[in-house]
């Protein structure tokens, strides 16, 4: 089989599953997903005007408060305004655009939607025709599942059932619920000892590994003691010639008068050394930090500390016991305002879902933390309830914090109704 003929029989296939896709959200899985196989590319999205960013390829869904997708919100219109057509896009009249992708694009129109694929090659005109004959199956695919209401007056005899229906539903979307809000957690040491830098320097060695059981006074590093060490030498040598000149003077003092006047001065500068020489040994004596505390060792990979400069009273680790420990939550920032100080919070363990630990909220960040996923969220911290049950220290799961009992018509709507006002704006 030919190239040609294997890539005729792979755009057939995704052609058929693209017009035979269950859903919306099948079609834009498969558009930025599976056309890899068809044409080379290293990341794909999907946008329309009405859910934003649909897809991303590599992600189940995307983030709507990522950094990343909130500047494709923004270029999208753009593109669409630029090219009624499949065209290849110039990047360089999006100043960010080497920040997120490669430099090479590739738009294509789908109806008022917008699909874009990158990479770092350029696209070559068969590529070019293949992306567009198959952008018209998948416009027709979505057009497939757009559906416009109807709506009929009722009947005079119909009215009476449909009033009943509506205080039915309006009773239903009256009823009070406990409005709940999910957060990744895990669980984080509630009383640590935080082991600090002693004095400014460079990490020589770390005698422990992250999460190592350790004892009270167990050595955990050492600083490099090279500059201190070359100091202390320097002090004891200049001790030495202080002290061995105010030895002299204190001789001659018997038979020259004016050494005599020169002894006091020898003295001080021969005390004064001495003192800079023991106070450089009690600095040489503090490059080795021990625990405080027994407990388990808390900190990151002991490699990228090795030679790494520190200053005084930076955090280096922290050693807390394997079972003090309380939960710790990011909470997404549109569901800031259901968490309240003293709420109660419910943890589902990954190792232990179906035997969840119940925790009340004690603080809530007043400000967002950027996360590692690029997302923006707050971190809340919670008391466990049961003292005896304590989960051990790095457990991760799922919290639900309960907030304010609301209708359930609030609960449900909620979120749309914020959605809609950012939109709007009233």
């Amino acid at each position: 089989m030919t190239p040609e003929t294997e890539r005729l029989f792979r755009f057939l296939d995704l052609e058929s599953r693209v017009l035979t896709a269950a859903s919306v959200t099948e079609v834009a899985f498969v558009v930025v997903n599976e056309t890899h196989a068809l044409v080379p590319y290293r990341q794909a999205m999907l946008w329309s005007p009405d859910a934003k960013v649909e897809a991303v390829s590599g992600l189940a869904t995307p983030d709507p408060n990522a950094p990343f997708v909130l500047w494709l919100n923004r270029v999208f219109p753009k593109l669409a305004a630029l090219h009624a057509t499949p065209a290849e896009v110039d990047s360089s009249a999006f100043p960010e655009w080497a920040e997120w992708l490669p430099a090479h694009g590739f738009y294509v129109p789908l109806g008022a939607a917008g699909w874009l694929l990158t990479r770092d090659e350029a696209w070559s005109p068969p590529e070019q025709v293949l992306l567009g004959r198959l952008a018209e199956a998948v416009a027709a695919a979505r057009r497939g599942f757009v559906t416009k209401p109807l709506f009929r007056l009722p009947g005079i005899k119909g009215l009476r059932n449909h009033l009943k229906i509506v205080a039915a539903v309006f009773l239903v979307l009256i009823f009070p619920v406990t409005g709940s809000v999910l957060a990744p957690a895990e669980m984080v040491a509630a009383r640590p000892s935080v082991v600090r830098a002693p004095l400014d320097g460079a990490i020589a060695v770390i005698h422990v590994q992250p999460n190592d059981p350790v004892a009270q006074g167990q050595p955990l590093f050492d600083l490099d003691q090279t500059t201190l060490v070359g100091k202390r030498d320097i002090a004891r040598q200049q001790y030495a010639t202080a002290e061995a000149e105010y030895r002299q003077a204190a001789q001659a003092q018997v038979f020259d008068p004016k050494a005599k006047a020169q002894v006091a001065i020898l003295e001080s500068r021969m005390n004064e050394k001495a003192s800079e020489a023991l106070w450089l040994d009690s600095q040489l004596e503090r490059i080795h930090v021990k625990a405080p505390a027994a407990g388990i060792a808390v900190f990151d990979d002991a490699s990228d500390w090795i030679g790494r400069p520190v200053t005084v009273g930076e955090k280096v680790m922290a050693v807390a016991a394997e079972t003090d420990t309380e939960v710790e939550a990011w909470l997404p920032v549109a569901d800031a305002g259901e968490a309240r100080i003293g709420a109660k919070l419910t943890l589902f363990l990954n190792t232990r879902p179906l035997s969840p630990v119940h925790a009340a909220l004690r603080s809530l960040a007043y400000e967002a933390t950027a996360r590692p996923d690029g997302g923006l969220a707050y971190r809340v911290r919670a008391a466990l309830a049961d003292p005896a049950d304590k989960p051990r220290l790095g457990m991760k799961g799922t919290a639900r914090i309960d907030g304010d009992t609301v209708p359930l018509v609030w609960w449900l709507f909620r979120r749309p109704l914020i959605a809609v006002r950012q939109t709007i704006g009233f």
